[in-house]
């Protein structure tokens, strides 16, 4: 009998933890698309091959040079707000002026050129714009949910102060 409700008492365990991670997997996301939509600094675009939707949001905004931008990139299906996940990419951060490239995501895991890979397709480089003036940032895309495809990318132009 002891064992019984041992088992019984497990079971129940395991449903509130399965029903307590599904609800808060849905408060997140609904959370997240609240914050995501409202922001003002949000740059979204579809890939030249439009496969993907691609947003950025930096913060703070506005970026100023020499203080840390997170720069928040996720990937959508095209045209939705739907997160696509499993995504090969890219990022990189060129000097508008002088067509030079300052960064590139690939290069800091000492595989300069692979791509990164994200499952849940929202990722945060951490970045600190050395001064003021244009940039370019591109995120190419290699692969969708495992499958590489003919690379695609979005291009967005942002003002640092």
């Amino acid at each position: 009998m002891k064992f019984l409700s041992i088992g019984v008492t497990l079971i129940a365990a395991i449903v509130i933890i399965l029903f307590a991670a599904s609800t808060i997997d849905t408060v997140s996301t609904s959370v997240l698309a609240q914050n995501t939509s409202n922001s003002s600094s949000a740059l979204a675009k579809l890939t030249d091959g439009g496969s993907i939707t691609v947003k950025l949001e930096p913060s703070p905004f506005p970026i100023k040079s020499n203080e840390q931008t997170q720069l928040k990139v996720s990937f959508f299906k095209p045209n939705t707000e739907e997160i696509q996940p499993h995504i090969d990419y890219d990022l990189i951060i060129s000097e508008t002026s002088i067509n030079k490239t300052i960064y590139q995501a690939s290069n800091q895991t000492g595989q300069a050129g692979v791509p990164l890979h994200t499952a849940e397709s929202i990722v945060t480089i951490p970045f600190i714009f050395p001064t003021k003036g244009e940039y370019t940032i591109k995120v190419p895309v290699f692969g969708i949910l495992f499958n590489p495809i003919a690379p695609e990318s979005v291009t967005f132009t942002t003002h640092v102060e």
